[in-house]
């Protein structure tokens, strides 16, 4: 009898938990960013992946989203096409991601938009421009950006060159991909309506490595200033060639304007280097938009104090900073994780009405939330 006291006992303590559970778990958040780890926009991926790091590390720290912290998983989209589908998928269907910060550029952007569109996860890319990503066929709707469309900087650059440097001849040079040929081909129409002149536009192989013939093409048709919209990869070869072919090539002396894939201080340092020698005082840049304030002045000395670091981030760090939060503050209003709910909240938080949330400030975005308001992200990037 003892015995079957006993058993009964245990059985009972057993079987109590499927009888009575508790409280299930509430589900993680899962977030994967997918960034140029390798690859020829190596100079940025890395850095723009700490800036997602610290986004969950404070988002976390302040209570998580549903009250469970982010789970973040890191993927490199190589800045290779193919790589970039093969990791948005690794990321669905064995990290089980809601969403995705990415991808880097805006050919891995379009090579990964229909599975992830498919699988009903949204991406939010800190750095793809490419106008073609507005095409909602083409993503459904479940693409967003925290960077502005090359439609804009492609305007921005083209007045640019025409207003502030007075240029009327100019030649474009793109890599052959969606960001490339998108902001020349923008570029040119913009230029051209100003009343300028665009004699030669040159579209590269960026995995060629040599750029002979397309120097020799760019510049055939003497232009005031060249215009060159590509990543650093192939930018660091075509630069070296052009320097090296100065001596025997006088008409190849003409100032560069390099788009923001470009120009960055990394970038100028690999080409001012002894054992390259470009003579960076040649080169100008333009990017869709230079973030500055007060705001992004704070999330600047955050990002120093968690990477101790007196480096300023580098290029995009701060839109991959905003995108974190904007998808956890849209799974915040949505109650939910789910791909969809996030798709349907993000445009409702980047609208620009509510309680303004700034970097670091989730707590405040917790409180409005559950009291039924509305927040307005405004983000390290700006509004």
């Amino acid at each position: 009898a003892v015995i079957v006291v006993i058993i009964v006992v245990v059985l009972a303590a057993v079987l109590g938990g499927v009888f009575n559970p508790g409280t299930p778990a509430k589900p993680a958040l899962r977030i994967g960013t997918l960034l140029s780890i390798t690859g020829a926009l190596s100079q940025y991926g890395p850095g723009d992946t700490q800036g997602a790091y610290l986004a969950v590390h404070q988002i976390n720290a302040a209570g998580g989203v549903l009250g469970e912290p982010i789970q973040l998983f890191t993927e490199d989209d190589q800045t290779d096409q193919t790589a970039a589908a093969a990791a948005t998928t690794k990321l669905i269907t064995q990290n089980h991601v809601n969403a995705i910060v990415g991808a880097q550029f805006s050919g891995g952007t379009i090579a990964s938009i229909g599975i992830a569109k498919a699988a009903g996860v949204p991406m939010v890319s800190p750095s793809a421009t490419s106008p073609a990503l507005s095409n909602l066929t083409l993503t459904g709707g479940y693409f967003f950006r925290t960077a502005p469309s090359d439609a804009l900087q492609g305007v921005v650059a083209a007045n640019y060159l025409f207003t502030n440097l007075s240029y009327r001849y100019v030649n474009l040079v793109g890599r052959d991909d969606s960001y490339g040929r998108g902001l020349v081909g923008v570029i040119n129409t913009k230029f051209t309506a100003l009343g300028g002149h665009v004699n030669t536009s040159v579209i590269i192989n960026p995995k060629a490595t040599t750029f002979q013939t397309d120097l020799q093409t760019l510049f055939l048709t003497n232009p005031q200033a060249v215009y060159f919209a590509g990543f650093p990869g192939e930018g660091l070869i075509v630069m070296s060639q052009w320097q090296a072919g100065l001596s025997s090539n006088p008409g190849w002396n003409r100032p560069w304007i390099f788009s923001e894939g470009l120009d960055s201080q990394a970038f100028m340092d690999q080409l001012h280097a002894s054992s390259v020698g470009v003579d960076v005082t040649k080169i100008k840049g333009t990017s869709p938009v230079s973030p500055f304030g007060a705001v992004h002045d704070v999330f600047v000395a955050q990002y120093k104090a968690a990477t101790t670091t007196t480096s300023t981030p580098v290029l995009y760090t701060d839109y991959t900073y905003d995108a974190v939060y904007l998808i956890a503050l849209a799974a915040q209003k949505a109650g939910s994780v789910d791909g969809t709910a996030i798709k349907a909240n993000l445009p409702v938080i980047a609208k620009g009405s509510g309680t303004v949330i700034t970097p670091g400030n989730w707590t405040r975005a917790l409180t409005t939330l559950a009291a039924g308001g509305s927040v307005n992200w405004e983000g390290a990037a700006g509004s």
